[in-house]
């Protein structure tokens, strides 16, 4: 007779850890978002139950991507699938034109009571791109128009993102992937492209400290105008007390929040700033609500473990792993989920400019929930197949 094979959620040798903490901060982040969308229940008591069906349908959406690709080897797909894939992508990127801005971004497709945000898929997409393409050894020659083309790509999302959709936040972490996956991938005959790219990052790291110094501040005034939001911003994030009452003050609130709730937080749904001082306080600003609400020590600290469960192993799996393009899975999965956490944390707290770039399993947006969780199932698609070669290899020894 034969086995009966027992029906396994996620497949054997998958990194639990890795799992239980994406699910732990998906779970964390939906009572927090349900929370932040109190300031929109004024006078709509169906707010909070719309935000509730909407957050459960993403999630289990999310944790269905996560479950079904952590069982797949996505990467084995063929390469015109990929390509076609990428036509797609790009397609939808630049449709979002047609539809009216949100928050001055043309970021998203509309349809019904729902919206899609096209460039996280398109991070998710990158990831698995790159990673097939730089994945493989096919000759000094192939390989260097496979490295050419992968920069295009990367550019064209880029200047897509920035010039259509006006969504630079996103733009910046379309091209941070790009850059350390094409910067760090091993493959032969593309030395020349990588000593140039990490002599451009000399030249940006130099940039950005001269753009924070009054002469760039002046530059950045002669191409923008003085009245431009992305300048207000940069302003803001150097000094909020420039322009308390404008370009400043929704940054000023935000530290207001981080400082009212302490250590131990006013208590579950208790904020007051979100009801008046945030413009999306379940979205960009959700963290200042979790801190005025939970407090540093169960709101902050908790986030920041589960998101180092998430990323280490990840650092971990990709010192070890062998196989190139399991390697470059990891690097783009960690650097997806950091980019985001700095843009976030670093703008809401006032040490970069804000992007509008969400908080990655915590603030509300469906889109970015699922791609979050998809890459996670990418990632643990790859560390299964590592784990298990790992495995018959010892088995074989003994």
């Amino acid at each position: 007779m034969s086995k009966k094979r027992s029906f396994r959620l996620f497949p054997a040798y998958s990194n639990r850890t890795v799992l239980l903490a994406a699910l732990l901060l998906t779970v964390y982040g939906s009572f927090m978002i349900v929370s932040a969308e109190m300031s929109r229940s004024v006078g709509d008591s169906t707010v909070i139950l719309r935000s509730i069906l909407k957050q459960l349908i993403y999630s289990g959406v999310g944790v269905a991507a996560m479950v079904v690709i952590s069982h797949t080897d996505l990467l084995r797909l063929r390469r015109p699938l990929f390509k076609t894939g990428l036509i797609v992508i790009t397609a939808l990127l630049i449709s979002t034109r047609l539809f009216g801005p949100l928050g001055g971004a043309y970021a998203w497709i509309h349809f019904g009571g729902f919206t899609i945000q096209p460039s996280e898929f398109a991070k998710l997409f990158e990831i698995a791109y790159f990673a097939k393409l730089l994945g493989r050894d096919e000759g000094r020659e192939r390989n260097r128009k496979n490295f050419q083309h992968l920069i295009l790509v990367g550019l064209m999302f880029f200047g897509i993102v920035v010039l259509i959709e006006k969504d630079f936040g996103s733009a910046i972490v379309l091209i941070g992937i790009a850059y350390v996956m094409l910067l760090v991938s091993r493959l032969p005959g593309c030395e020349l492209y990588r000593r140039w790219m990490l002599l451009l990052f000399i030249a940006a790291i130099a940039g950005a400290v001269i753009l924070l110094s009054p002469i760039g501040t002046a530059i950045l005034t002669a191409i923008l105008g003085e009245g431009d939001y992305r300048l207000g911003r940069f302003m803001a994030s150097a000094n909020p007390f420039l322009d308390p009452y404008n370009t400043g003050f929704h940054l000023i609130m935000g530290l207001v929040s981080f400082a009212t709730g302490g250590w131990f937080g006013l208590g579950y749904g208790q904020s007051i700033h979100k009801f008046m001082n945030f413009p999306n306080p379940s979205s960009d600003f959700i963290l200042p609500v979790i801190v005025e609400e939970m407090g540093v020590l169960f709101g902050f600290i908790p986030i920041v473990v589960l998101y180092a469960l998430i990323l280490l192993p990840l650092v971990r799996y990709s010192l070890h792993m062998r196989s190139e393009r399991s390697r470059l899975v990891m690097v783009g999965v960690f650097m997806y989920f950091v980019l985001h956490f700095i843009l976030n944390v670093g703008g809401v707290s006032g040490l970069i400019p804000l992007t509008g770039v969400p908080l990655l399993l915590l603030s509300s947006g469906g889109t970015s929930l699922i791609a979050a969780l998809a890459s996670v199932g990418l990632a643990d698609s790859e560390i299964v197949r590592y784990n298990r070669e790992k495995a018959n290899a010892a088995s074989d020894l003994r």
